[in-house]
């Protein structure tokens, strides 16, 4: 079994934070995502994961050298143009292989078992499987009864019973990348597209558990709230014993004190008489004495030296 690990973006809504560092590698009770996608993959039995690169890309390559799961190949497909997500996998349909796959948006965060989208694919020789979620934000996904996608939001024509959004997770054929450009950027609704227009079956499977996509500053910290107080199966590994998670040399001086909860990544440091209400910081951050950092997320190396309420900061 392989899959496909999408890496390679931007994450502008992400900014600043995606600045200094890839959404890939955005951390969840300082755990980068990446990461966390690379063991799940591990444990389901996939034995090549090919994961693509552009935006940042020595420090998600840097990533993939040092923390590869044992029994997991990882090959990298480098973009020096960024491709999309269509043509991304197109890229490396070499390192994929023949056989259908497992795709992944390494910024998504799931329970599901998504091998299962797999075993959909074979027995209904379907040319895509998608793993989809009741979001109302992004909704854009026709079903009719069946579960068989019509098309997608924006085109002309498709009326549906059903409404759902795309996960970022999917199980693919090889044969889907026959309908995309042979080379550049494209998407994976531009493939979706001309398939369902050759007559090819697209299917969508709703997938059970919990799932967020990440997008934002205050997404990353809702999350993290959950994992502190209420943490959903599946992902209760995650969360800290604690309303205090440090990292490797991380410290909370004498004095510091937390509401809510708070996550300092490696070497982060809180001086003296601060006080952290529901905040993350990534490594290497630092709060100075006597500030409130609350509702926010502090990047790399960023010294908060007022008081901040929200955002993200880098």
């Amino acid at each position: 079994m392989r899959a496909m690990i999408l890496a390679a973006g931007y994450g502008t809504r992400l900014r600043p934070l995606t600045d200094r560092r890839p959404k890939c590698l955005m951390p969840v009770m300082n755990r980068p995502l990446l990461g966390l996608w690379l063991g799940r993959l591990a444990a389901w039995g996939v034995d090549r994961a090919v994961v693509n690169t552009h935006h940042l890309a020595d420090q998600v390559q840097a990533y993939l050298r040092d923390h590869g799961p044992r029994g997991l190949e990882v090959a990298i497909s480098h973009e020096p143009e960024i491709l999309g997500t269509g043509g991304g996998p197109v890229a490396a349909r070499g390192l994929l292989g023949p056989e259908p796959f497992l795709l992944v948006n390494a910024d998504v965060l799931a329970t599901a078992h998504i091998p299962a989208l797999l075993e959909t694919l074979g027995a209904e020789d379907a040319v895509a499987v998608l793993g989809l979620v009741d979001e109302p934000r992004f909704n854009t996904v026709a079903l009719d009864q069946a579960g068989r996608v019509l098309g997608f939001k924006g085109q002309e024509g498709p009326t549906a019973p059903r409404w759902l959004t795309y996960s970022g997770l999917a199980a693919l054929s090889p044969r889907l990348l026959d309908y995309l450009p042979a080379s550049g950027h494209s998407t994976l609704v531009q493939g979706l597209v001309a398939a369902l227009a050759a007559g090819e079956t697209v299917l969508g499977q709703p997938l059970e558990g919990f799932w967020d996509d990440l997008g934002t500053p205050e997404r990353l910290i809702m999350l993290h709230r959950r994992l502190a107080q209420d943490p959903p199966a599946g992902l209760r590994g995650l969360s800290p014993e604690g309303p205090l998670l440090l990292g490797p040399g991380a410290r909370l001086e004498n004095g510091a004190r937390v509401k809510g909860f708070a996550v300092l990544g490696e070497g982060a440091v809180v001086e003296p008489g601060a006080l952290l209400n529901e905040a993350v910081l990534f490594p290497g951050a630092r709060v100075a004495a006597g500030v409130m950092v609350e509702q926010a997320v502090l990047g790399d190396g960023f010294y908060a030296r007022k008081n901040i309420k929200g955002g993200a900061y880098a």
